[in-house]
């Protein structure tokens, strides 16, 4: 009865546990048979029928204190990737172009110096700790506790914060509909550090600068971008006659320009090659010939 959360195998069996129900605060029983799985239930049959349609205490807010309770001063755990990505369209092609930039590759970092169940700038949050010399905040989500709006662009910018979905643990917990063999303190910790898919990055120091970044390299590649007058407009047939009049054969038509080996840039891609000019070269990368751009001609060799 110290306010801590216990596994059903860590404690003496029967009403030895000591253990109590943090929601109705009535003792508990801890059921450790040969048949059955081991769990807690309410010491007197009594408090069970008026507690077990009223007892309010979510599995999820349960497993949020018991992830408290497990770190400790410091811990590693593995964050995922963070990737973003900018837009711009332009309506002379009637497409966006998009320019992705990384932020921070999947990797391990160790937390330091961590408390729980601390404010930040005014915010509760379960997690805060540092690393190296930046405040790093862990928030648990689960259904019906989503990520604070104030978290997602903080006043102190020299800190990183992650959001940890619980969902995923009742499946850890229970298989088919019974409990895991398996510790639930050992089942969460096992969590924290190594599952991925659960964390999302919430807010991360470097994002804003590599998204500027990103913003002028994508303007300057739409700049390059060879204008298309004509785009989404069907010339006319007397537009087409200004061309080539079939009524008149005896005008000269143009001679053709003499193709000449000329070196080209895709701007989306930055890969450059050679072909020959006019021609239909299309870069080797993309596939396209949308983005590509004539840098200079070379020489024919004979």
């Amino acid at each position: 009865m110290d306010g801590k959360f216990c596994d059903i195998a860590d404690v003496p069996g029967g009403k030895k546990c000591g253990c109590i129900c943090p929601s109705c605060k009535t003792p508990l029983i801890a059921r450790q048979g040969k048949v059955n799985h081991w769990h807690f239930a309410h010491a007197s049959r009594q408090v069970f029928q008026e507690t077990q349609n009223n007892c309010e205490f979510s599995f999820f807010v349960a497993v949020r204190m018991m992830a408290r309770q497990t770190v400790g001063e410091q811990i590693e755990i593995t964050l995922p990737a963070y990737k973003g990505e900018v837009s711009e369209y332009v309506a002379n092609y009637g497409q966006h172009f998009n320019e992705q930039f990384i932020v921070a590759k999947q990797q391990k970092i160790t937390i330091t110096n961590m408390e729980v169940e601390r404010s930040f700038l005014g915010i509760p949050v379960d997690v805060y700790g540092f690393v190296g010399d930046f405040n790093f905040i862990i928030y648990f989500t689960h259904r019906g506790r989503d990520i604070p709006q104030a978290l997602h662009n903080p006043r102190d910018t020299k800190c990183g914060i992650i959001g940890v979905s619980l969902d995923r643990l009742y499946s850890l917990y229970f298989v088919d509909g019974e409990k895991s063999m398996k510790s639930y303190l050992k089942i969460l910790n096992d969590f924290l550090v190594n599952d991925v898919s659960s964390k999302q990055w919430i807010f991360h120091p470097k994002f804003k600068r590599l998204e500027e970044l990103a913003k002028l390299k994508l303007a300057e590649k739409v700049k390059d971008l060879k204008p298309r007058s004509n785009f989404g407009k069907k010339e006319s047939k007397s537009s087409f006659k200004k061309h080539i009049d079939f009524g008149r054969p005896s005008i000269e038509l143009p001679a053709k320009k003499p193709k000449r080996l000329a070196i080209f840039e895709c701007v989306m891609c930055a890969v450059q090659w050679q072909d020959m000019d006019p021609g239909g070269s299309v870069c080797p990368t993309c596939k396209s010939h949308l983005y590509r751009r004539r840098i200079r001609y070379a020489d024919l060799e004979n």
